[in-house]
């Protein structure tokens, strides 16, 4: 149920400051759960503005009434599968990322922001969205779970060290 209703819109470059602060949360959060992987970034604005601008890619924003607050930004990208004959060719989507500034969660703008990503999707031919979390995640994962989110396939690693 969303109790503060949010407008998703697609990012505009005016928006970079917000959006900011939302990716150094989450990049704070990959940081603690996978520290070999992750660390905190600054990040320029001429990256966002590319990424806003790519035609293979969507960035999508909420804004909460009344001041237009930017409380959460998801990212995705169209992917077909590689020329490999041994692959059913397939268009998908992936969400590379999904934030919901931390004092907006569980009002529905995560699920906003999804439907938005998902109905773009379909605009573009593809047939599923994929996404990855990592573990340690709970949080994520059991908010995928709910929008109906099951795994496909697992990653292991082993270090070489």
């Amino acid at each position: 149920m969303i109790v503060a209703p949010a407008r998703i819109r697609r990012g505009r470059p005016a928006d970079w400051a917000a959006a900011r602060r939302l990716l150094h949360e989450v990049e704070e959060l990959h940081a603690a759960i996978a520290p070999d992987y992750f660390r905190s970034a600054t990040r320029a604005e001429d990256d966002w503005l590319r990424l806003i601008d790519e035609a293979h890619a969507a960035v999508f924003v909420a804004e909460t009434p009344p001041a237009g607050e930017i409380a959460g930004v998801l990212v995705a990208r169209i992917y077909d599968t590689p020329a490999d004959p041994a692959m059913v060719p397939r268009r998908r989507s992936h969400v590379e990322t999904l934030v919901v500034a931390s004092r907006h969660r569980r009002r529905g703008i995560g699920r906003l922001l999804m439907g938005e990503s998902t109905a773009w999707a379909r605009a573009q031919g593809a047939i599923e969205v994929v996404l990855t979390t990592w573990a340690g995640n709970q949080e994520a994962e059991a908010f995928y779970e709910r929008l109906g989110y099951r795994v496909l396939s697992r990653v292991l690693h082993a270090r070489l060290d």
